[in-house]
């Protein structure tokens, strides 16, 4: 019995002691814990500190080169008020910081798709500002994109011939422009920069986005209007036109959804168009000024 007791006060002992080393190595792995914690916490704010010194000194650099530089910033200014005419004008304006009295400052630049640039006496509005007007037209007609999706496969996919024409269209309106200053002898150019105009016309009527979604052997057609600009011209009327190769054979206006009015965007949708052979489909969107525009959208 004395044995026994003995043995049952050892087991007893043995998993009190058992029980505190455990309780000890749970808290050192706590505390352990909260010091890979703090380092790591530690670390992060170090990291943050150098980012923001490298971002501070790229900072400082970038204005110590701009300060030294001979020429500033461009600054471009259009009236939208002549976009309704389809032309307008650009008025783009700098300085230059080191002009000697007999400089000839030439503002020289590249429209659309042509590498050939023009050259423009600059005008001087101001001692070393000065401004150049360059006239561009404007393609007033909304920006449009086109995604058809499928049911059967989950795809979705815009055709290689929408995006060469996105890309056609982006560079058709790129301004490429940069300013020579010369005097002496001595010729200064500055760098070449680019400014993106198409989106003046794209103002006017908005982007439409269009989803085609073929589902067993149905279509459903979205529209999505969305104002960027709060043009005073809206979209009125959408109508899909229905084609069998090139024969016109049917018309279905698109309903507007009503429920959820938003000046920005405006939704219309048809639903459940029967799919046929040689099916080829057209919408046309009408405006409150009269004007329409027709997309082949399948």
């Amino acid at each position: 019995m004395d044995r026994n007791k003995r043995f049952r006060t050892f087991i007893v002992l043995a998993l009190v002691i058992s029980v505190m080393i455990n309780v000890s190595l749970l808290n050192k792995i706590g505390q352990l814990e909260n010091n890979i914690y703090n380092i790591s916490q530690q670390q992060q704010h170090l990291i943050s500190s150098v980012d923001n010194q490298n971002n501070n000194v790229q900072h400082a650099l970038n204005e110590f080169i701009k300060e030294q530089s001979w020429i500033s910033s461009f600054t471009m200014e259009v009236n939208e008020a002549e976009l309704d005419t389809k032309q307008a004008e650009a008025t783009i304006q700098w300085q230059v910081k080191e002009l000697h009295n007999d400089s000839k400052v030439v503002f020289n630049y590249a429209y659309g798709n042509s590498e050939e640039y023009k050259e423009v006496t600059a005008e001087e509005v101001q001692k070393g500002l000065f401004q150049a007007k360059v006239p561009f037209e404007v393609e007033l007609e909304p920006q449009w994109e086109v995604v058809i999706m499928s049911s059967d496969n989950g795809s979705t996919a815009t055709s290689m011939e929408e995006e060469a024409k996105k890309m056609d269209g982006y560079n058709e309106h790129a301004l490429k422009y940069f300013v020579s200053v010369t005097y002496d002898d001595v010729v200064k150019s500055s760098d070449i920069y680019t400014e993106h105009l198409g989106h003046y016309g794209t103002n006017f009527y908005g982007m439409l986005q269009t989803d085609v979604h073929f589902y067993d052997d149905q279509v459903n057609i979205n529209l999505f209007n969305h104002n960027v600009n709060k043009s005073s011209v809206l979209l009125e009327e959408v109508y899909l036109l229905k084609y069998e190769n090139d024969k016109l054979i049917g018309e279905e206006k698109l309903s507007l959804d009503q429920k959820n009015p938003d000046e920005m965007v405006q939704f219309f949708q048809l639903n459940k168009l029967e799919q046929y052979e040689d099916m080829r489909l057209v919408l046309k969107v009408i405006y409150s000024n009269g004007e329409t525009f027709e997309k082949e959208v399948y």
